[in-house]
């Protein structure tokens, strides 16, 4: 690899991307890992949210400790009682952590960015210079984020792209967490046909939900079903797929727009596994990052003609209350 001469331009612009980070969190430069200030850090949380519909529907909250009870977001509890305080007191309900199945433990991950030099040469000649490679990284990050919620399996020591390319050994996420704490609300390799118990996804859905969520939840509003879009296009494929009148294709667009699996709404975030589908409510699902654990250091790597971007956090993925949800996976539907 050759040497690369970043122009004086982008140079200026890259010092000035640099100390700006580095005084927001209270440092004068990057001669070391900074520490990022929590309000830094949940500005960043907020941005994230806005990569992505889907992360802006859960939670991303800090949690002061690495490890301690859930918080119990979106909790359903009832508070409503009476009580002769003449023969008892009182007996708050108490919100937070719900079944105690288990607690959540926020572990390092590292978000490393590396600007390539003859790439964001590029860029500077954009008064929004610092802006592009800010948003870079945050979209990248959020992108990651989502993906290993639906993907992550385990945490490797040492992770390892190319034999886990949907970053499944980054960290346990939603999906596995069902998988391991709530086998009885996860349903495994299930063929749907006319021939079988369920003639389409329509009523495995309704099963699902009746015989799979906890009984306090089956009537909530907020349930939504999150599945792949190929799942969704088979269920309409037939209508979008043929030669309508006008009044009749206004009536199957308009059906297809509101799309529905059982009698819930439907959603289709990236990264969501092929053949399955996840019923809960948005707020169920959340991502916990440990206040002040987030570091970052930005240096030149001239061996490499980069910049690069450390950055690394203790998080985890939770899943708030494991009696909200449902999850069927390695769908087959048969034509």
């Amino acid at each position: 690899m050759g040497s690369y001469a970043l122009s004086a331009l982008t140079r200026q612009g890259l010092e000035a991307y640099k100390k700006q980070i580095a005084t927001i969190n209270g440092a004068e430069n990057f001669a070391t890992t900074i520490e990022v200030q929590p309000a830094r850090q949940q500005t960043l949380i907020d941005r994230y949210q806005q990569q992505t519909d889907f992360l802006k529907r859960i939670n991303i909250v800090q949690v002061q400790q690495a490890t301690a009870d859930k918080l119990g977001l979106g909790s359903d509890k009832r508070v409503a009682s009476n009580t002769d305080t003449r023969i008892q007191p009182r007996r708050p309900t108490p919100i937070g952590n719900i079944e105690h199945i288990d607690d959540y433990v926020c572990t390092n991950t590292d978000y490393d960015v590396a600007y390539d030099w003859a790439v964001i040469d590029n860029w500077s000649a954009f008064p929004d210079f610092q802006k592009r490679l800010q948003n870079l990284a945050i979209k990248l990050i959020a992108q990651d984020k989502q993906m290993v919620g639906f993907n992550g399996t385990h945490r490797a020591k040492t992770t390892n792209k190319t034999l886990y390319p949907k970053l499944q050994d980054v960290n346990v996420g939603w999906l596995e967490k069902i998988r391991a704490f709530a086998p009885e609300r996860h349903i495994d390799e299930l063929v749907i046909g006319a021939s079988k118990e369920f003639k389409n996804i329509d009523a495995l859905v309704e099963m699902a939900v009746n015989d799979l969520i906890a009984e306090q939840f089956r009537d909530n509003s907020d349930l939504v079903v999150i599945t792949s879009r190929g799942l969704v296009t088979d269920k309409y494929q037939n209508l979008i797929n043929q030669t309508l009148a006008p009044t009749e294709q206004a009536a199957a667009n308009a059906l297809y727009q509101k799309k529905q699996l059982g009698t819930l709404p439907v959603d289709t975030p990236a990264y969501f596994p092929a053949n399955g589908l996840l019923i809960t409510s948005y707020d169920n699902l959340s991502i916990y990052q440990q206040r002040g654990s987030m570091r970052r250091l930005i240096k030149d790597e001239p061996e490499w003609n980069r910049t690069s971007d450390y950055q690394s956090v203790n998080e985890c993925f939770v899943v708030e209350d494991y009696d909200k949800c449902a999850f069927i996976e390695n769908l087959v539907i048969e034509a």
